[in-house]
C-alpha cells in the first residue's frame, strides 16, 4: 500500500523533469517573395514564437534573423536553411540581423557553417559578441538601403527601444515594415523583455518609424501575430500603460 504515493509522486517528478518541447519551423507565404519564418524559443518556462523574413529575389535569398537559437543548438535556423532550399530551390545569399538577442542572431554560427553572409550595425556585431555569439560582419549604418537581385532593402535605425541597438527593415516595393522586436504584436498584453530596454526613447522611435514607414500594408512584429499598422500603435498604448503602471 506504502508504494502508491512513491509512484505518484515519481510520475508527477518525471513529468516536470521533462525538457519543454519547442514546436517546430513554421513559414507562412505573404505574396510571391516575402514569407514570414518562425521559430520557437523557451520564454517563461513556454514556447514563445519569434518571427523573422525569407525574402526572395532573382539573385538568390536573404533572411532577416536568424532562427531563435542558442549557441549550442542551432536546430531551428538548420531547419529554416532546409525549407529554403526545399521549397524555394535558391541559395541563402545574405542575412540581416535586426539586433544581439538569441531569437535573432541564435543561428549565426549554422550560417556561417553554410557558407552565408551575415551582416549587422557595428553595435550589434559588438553586442552579439559580448553575448557569446559569433560575429556578424558590422557594416551596416544607422539607414542604408541596398539591392539585392533587383529587390531594394532599406535598414533603419530609429532609435533605441527594445535595445540600444534594434533596427527596422523596410521593404518599398511589397509595402512590409519588419520591425522586430522594436513593435509590439496586437496579441501582446506586456511589454515582454525589458532587460536591454530604453523606455525613455521608445515611444519617440516607434513615432520615427511611423513618420518613415506610415503607408505600410504589413507591419510585422518580433514576436507573435503581424497585421497592418494597428501594431504601432498598439505598442505606443502598451508603452503608456506600462509607464503609469511604473508611478
Amino acid at each position: 500500500m506504502r508504494v502508491l504515493p512513491f509512484l505518484f509522486l515519481f510520475v508527477i517528478f518525471s513529468a516536470q523533469a521533462q525538457p519543454v518541447q519547442r514546436p517546430q519551423l513554421s513559414v507562412t507565404k505573404l505574396n510571391e517573395q516575402v514569407y514570414i519564418h518562425t521559430t520557437y524559443g523557451i520564454y517563461g518556462k513556454t514556447p514563445f514564437p519569434a518571427n523573422g523574413l525569407i525574402i526572395k529575389t532573382k539573385d538568390g535569398v536573404v533572411l532577416i534573423d536568424t532562427g531563435w537559437d542558442t549557441d549550442t543548438n542551432t536546430d531551428n535556423t538548420r531547419q529554416l536553411l532546409q525549407w529554403v532550399s526545399k521549397n524555394l530551390h535558391q541559395p541563402v545569399r545574405l542575412c540581416i540581423i535586426t539586433h544581439a538577442h538569441e531569437d535573432k542572431v541564435g543561428g549565426i554560427n549554422e550560417l556561417h557553417k553554410a557558407g552565408i553572409r551575415v551582416i549587422s550595425t557595428p553595435l550589434t556585431a559588438q553586442k552579439s559578441i559580448k553575448l557569446g555569439f559569433e560575429s556578424p560582419e558590422g557594416i551596416l549604418p544607422n539607414d542604408t538601403t541596398f539591392t539585392v537581385g533587383q529587390e531594394p532593402i532599406q535598414c533603419y535605425f530609429p532609435g533605441e527601444g527594445h535595445t540600444s541597438d534594434n533596427i527596422v527593415v523596410w521593404l518599398p516595393n511589397q509595402k512590409i515594415l519588419y520591425g522586430g522586436c522594436l513593435i509590439k504584436s496586437v496579441a501582446a498584453f506586456g511589454m515582454g523583455n525589458l532587460a536591454d530596454a530604453n523606455l525613455n526613447t521608445w515611444a519617440g522611435s516607434i513615432r520615427n518609424v511611423m513618420k518613415n514607414f506610415g503607408n505600410a500594408r504589413i507591419v510585422v512584429p518580433g514576436h507573435q501575430d503581424w497585421s497592418d499598422t494597428k501594431s504601432l500603435d498598439h505598442t505606443l498604448k502598451l508603452l503608456e500603460k506600462h509607464t503609469a503602471g511604473q508611478k
